[in-house]
């Protein structure tokens, strides 16, 4: 176990991943805060100080980072039992698109309804720090960042199967621990860019960032329907338009090989495709699917094939083998958990 190098994940491939997937809820704290700020101040943004700018910034990655080093240590406690169900992640994957979405009605103005999705700390609480200005900074941040253990991005998760198969706990919380820790600095650099922004810029922020809030809603709930290979999805809407602009050949699927009564299919899992991503199988023969991973640490290892009951996590460098029998013809999707590398079996007689 190298602590360093899943450090550097999560530096830079994990922290991409991670801030496009949870970044909505980074954002949604600092454009709350600005709102609030700008009506306290009637109009003036620009009399926060650094402190107050950070500390936002500072609870949401705090309690992230604690959040996921305590899962880290019961993933190494008690192995894959205490994982969270395909559903439920979707669940709330759906949950914060959600979110996010009446966030960016609240900032724009849309209805007077949008204002109450803002988080509050309860009534109890609030008498308790009611003569204290940073309840609303303190509470609302750390929910959120809480929340993002119910939303990991694609490489979290292949962190999440490293802390499970490395059987301590202790091991388990530091792997969790470096890797959120190695994502931190970018969305702390991104969150405090922002709470700079003048009152010259500050509708301009307030447009972006509700834009940004609408396209994460919309690709969260997007990738969650591919997951469970919806019949309606964007992908499937504006295919006719896509397959116009594009240079791949899809025309082209590869044939299973029959070996006596079984039909093998082995799919090569790779950091950012799965290959091959068509694949045509005869309808009422068993097939025999092998998944191989060989150094992958993306989204791609949680592998989820919703037609035939198949959800697997490999390991960076792993062989799994599925078996089941097509009964009806068709293309059938299969994809990573959070829909962003995908490929198709296509059913023929």
């Amino acid at each position: 176990m190298n602590l360093f190098l899943i450090f550097l994940t999560g530096l830079t491939t994990g922290g991409i991943s991670c801030l496009a997937l949870q970044g909505g809820l980074l954002a949604s704290v600092i454009a709350n805060q600005k709102e609030q700020e700008r009506e306290n101040n009637t109009g003036d943004i620009n009399t926060s100080s650094t402190s107050k700018d950070w500390l936002p910034i500072v609870m949401f990655l705090g309690a992230k980072l604690t959040i996921h080093t305590i899962l880290g240590f019961f993933l190494g406690l008690l192995g894959s039992v205490i994982s969270l169900s395909l559903g439920l992640r979707l669940t709330f994957q759906i949950l914060t698109a959600l979110f996010m979405f009446a966030t960016a009605m609240n900032l724009l103005n849309v209805h007077p309804i949008f204002r109450y999705i803002a988080f509050q700390p309860p009534k109890f609480l609030q008498r308790i720090v009611r003569n204290s200005s940073k309840s609303k900074a303190l509470f609302a941040p750390s929910i959120l960042g809480l929340m993002t253990i119910f939303i990991p991005c694609g490489i979290t998760q292949a962190m999440e199967v490293l802390a499970i198969n490395s059987g301590s706990p202790i091991s388990g919380a530091l792997i969790m621990f470096s890797f959120v820790l190695g994502t931190s600095p970018l969305f702390g650099i991104l969150g405090f860019a922002t709470t700079k922004l003048s009152e010259g810029w500050y509708k301009k922020f307030t447009k972006f960032a509700s834009a940004a809030l609408i396209i994460m809603a919309i690709y969260s709930i997007n990738s969650a329907l591919l997951v469970i290979n919806s019949p309606i999805t964007l992908n499937i809407i504006f295919s006719p338009i896509a397959n116009i602009f594009s240079n791949k050949d899809i025309s082209n699927p590869t044939d299973s090989v029959i070996k006596g009564d079984v039909q093998q299919v082995t799919i090569e899992v790779q950091n950012t495709s799965y290959n091959p991503n068509y694949i045509r199988v005869k309808k009422g023969i068993p097939v025999e699917l092998t998944l191989k991973s060989n150094g992958v640490y993306s989204c791609a290892l949680s592998f989820v094939f919703q037609e035939y009951g198949i959800r697997t996590a490999l390991q960076s460098t792993d062989v799994k083998t599925f078996n089941f029998t097509p009964v009806n013809t068709g293309k059938y999707q299969y994809s990573c958990s959070m829909g962003m590398y995908r490929g198709i079996m296509e059913v023929v007689n």
